[in-house]
């Protein structure tokens, strides 16, 4: 079960930083779970500070 919860996770990071590399807002985030949600915006703030470095 942990492992389960644990994909969800990494996946919701990801899709996170796809969104903020891609430019997206935060607004955007699809999720409504206070884990998950805070996994995306984790991703999209991880792009967001990538996008500044390549810039």
């Amino acid at each position: 079960m942990k492992r389960q919860k644990r994909d969800r996770l990494v996946r919701a990071h990801a899709k996170g930083y796809q969104a903020g590399i891609s430019g997206r807002s935060k607004e955007l985030c699809p999720y409504q779970a206070v884990d998950a949600r805070s996994h995306w915006l984790g991703g999209w703030r991880e792009a967001m500070e990538d996008r500044t470095v390549m810039a």
